[in-house]
């Protein structure tokens, strides 16, 4: 009797197990839907370029950019570009209903950068944190009226003050 024993301790007992599928195929039919969805939203764009060809690509000049930018500051505006020499606008209080006379004289500097570079489109402003919303908006306004369209937001970190 003791020898059966043992034999059937050494034996290990068969477990019948299946393996659940369902809650798997649960999940891809959950998932499947919102992947062919979402890639309806993925848009394909190509990037049109005309590089030049043969000759005209070696004999091309190399301009450097304008980088046409203007620093608003509490108490002036500062245009600057390459090529161009810095230009210092003073600006002072406005009373209600008055003209400024500083965003006059901004534009005139603009238009006349404008003018030289019809190429250009594009300003950048620089305004450090505390410059009111309005400020921006305004000099945006400004620069749309002397030609430049494309207004680009930058942080003034400090330098040339």
């Amino acid at each position: 009797m003791t020898g059966r024993q043992r034999r059937r301790r050494g034996y290990r007992e068969a477990v019948a197990a299946d393996l659940d599928l369902m809650p798997m195929m649960n999940l891809f039919i959950a998932i499947i839907p919102l992947l062919l969805l979402s890639a309806v939203f993925v848009q394909v764009t190509v990037i049109d370029m005309n590089l030049p060809t043969g000759d005209r690509a070696q004999t091309m000049p190399l301009e450097p950019p304008l980088g046409l930018t203007v620093r608003i500051r509490a108490d002036a505006y500062v245009v600057e570009a390459n090529g161009h020499e810095t230009r210092t606008i003073a600006r002072g209080p406005v009373a209600d209903g008055a003209a400024d006379p500083a965003a006059a004289e901004l534009t005139g500097a603009l238009a006349v950068i404008g003018r030289a570079h019809p190429d250009n489109r594009e300003v950048r402003l620089m305004a450090s944190a505390t410059t009111r919303y309005e400020e921006l908006v305004a000099v945006m306004d400004l620069a749309r009226a002397a030609g430049l369209p494309e207004a680009g937001l930058a942080d003034d970190d400090g330098e040339g003050r």
